[in-house]
């Protein structure tokens, strides 16, 4: 089995300095406890997370919107973090959720392997398949290592992402706009 050390002394340097951090005897531990903690997202099955706090008599006649959800990812591209915040506003259906399970649900999609533009969409269709809502807009706003040290080097980018899922109609008239 190849160790980390050998990994990178055959893929990025044979610098002796820097390899001698992966040196340690518990390096490998340290690093794989690191990526199991990062990557977590993939113990939790997210369709357990949205519970009701209140059934809808009728229709609920406004939206719900829950913003500034940190979360922080590994890109499946680059192999890199990328992090940020991840607004959800969303139109309830038969249950009103509670509040305190979005950022649970941030959660168990961005400790995945993940790209921005499928966190949204992964994050919108769960509300709308779990939490029974009639519409939901989820948005995020990030910053990703692969922008900010590599490539263009800009730490100042921001992407923005977002999708609707449900009845956009719905969320129009209630002046929810897509994309932002």
């Amino acid at each position: 089995m190849t160790t980390v050390r050998d990994w990178i002394e055959e893929n990025v340097t044979t610098d002796k300095r820097a390899l001698a951090w992966f040196d340690e005897e518990v390096c490998e531990d340290r690093i794989r406890r690191a990526y199991r903690e990062l990557l977590s997202g993939y113990e939790i099955d997210p369709s357990t997370i949205l519970k009701t706090t209140v059934l809808v008599d009728g229709e609920h006649t406004g939206v719900v919107r829950e913003h500034d959800i940190n979360f922080y990812s590994i890109c499946a591209h680059h192999f890199l973090p990328f992090y940020g915040t991840v607004d959800i506003t969303y139109v309830p259906g038969t249950r009103i959720l509670g509040l305190g399970k979005f950022p649970r649900l941030v959660q168990a999609y961005s400790r995945r392997f993940q790209i921005q533009e499928h966190l949204v969409r992964d994050i919108a269709n769960e509300i709308i398949e779990s939490g029974n809502a009639r519409a939901v807009h989820v948005r995020s706003s990030g910053r990703h290592m692969c922008m900010c040290s590599r490539g263009p080097s800009d730490q100042t980018v921001i992407t923005e992402t977002s999708y609707v899922a449900g009845d956009q109609e719905l969320l129009a008239r209630f002046g929810v706009d897509h994309p932002r």
